[in-house]
């Protein structure tokens, strides 16, 4: 609104010419960055504090498990005491998807050597994939493994902005879907395909 953009405009343009200059659009997109960056590295700490009982400075795989199911309502002594023991975890579909992806970033996130635990650096990739290049690599492939339609490793706008079939079910969650698909065109055409020839690169989408 009005009111936003004015806010917006006077914590931006330093020279106070009523514009917002390159640079002054640069240095606040700088300071946002880090800001963000600062913000991901105290959550971190207080993350890592969380699943890290004990203190060892290490956390494994399924100490994470237990805490990330135990913050979606299951019982955490159950999950701990079938972990242990080997045993079936009765895990809704949806569940056991977002596991299944937060586990490919965990291994991911484990730096050569692998040991298949992570410390607090390695647990600051794998929550905040952006303070890692090679987290951000395996995040572009996952993308493009997900959206890319004809294996050429690269997006066009209809693959870039697909949906799921059957997401629409009434004319509110039609609107949203456009408005989505209007966001994505955006997104692609003027952020994301930096040479403008209708296609993204892994390069680019990194």
């Amino acid at each position: 609104n009005s009111k936003s953009a004015l806010l917006f405009i006077h914590r931006v343009d330093i020279n106070n010419d009523k514009k917002i200059g390159a640079k002054e659009m640069q240095r606040w997109i700088m300071e946002k960055t880090d800001e963000h960056f600062q913000e991901a590295v105290e959550e971190n700490k207080m993350h890592f504090r969380a699943v890290d009982p004990d203190g060892d400075g290490r956390v494994s795989w399924d100490e994470y498990k237990i805490k990330f199911l135990a913050s979606k309502g299951f019982n955490e002594k159950e999950i701990a005491e079938k972990i242990k023991n080997n045993e079936e975890l009765k895990i809704d579909e949806e569940t056991q998807e977002v596991l299944d992806n937060l586990k490919d970033r965990w291994y991911q996130a484990d730096n050569p050597p692998p040991d298949l635990l992570l410390n607090e650096e390695e647990f600051l990739s794998f929550l905040h994939p952006e303070h890692s290049r090679g987290m951000l690599k395996f995040m572009v492939k996952e993308i493009i493994r997900d959206l890319d339609q004809d294996g050429d490793k690269k997006l066009t706008l209809s693959e870039f902005i697909s949906l799921p079939v059957g997401t629409v079910e009434n004319q509110q969650a039609q609107d949203i879907d456009d408005d989505w698909v209007k966001d994505r065109r955006k997104e692609f055409e003027e952020v994301i395909d930096a040479n403008h020839d209708g296609i993204v690169t892994m390069e680019e989408l990194e």
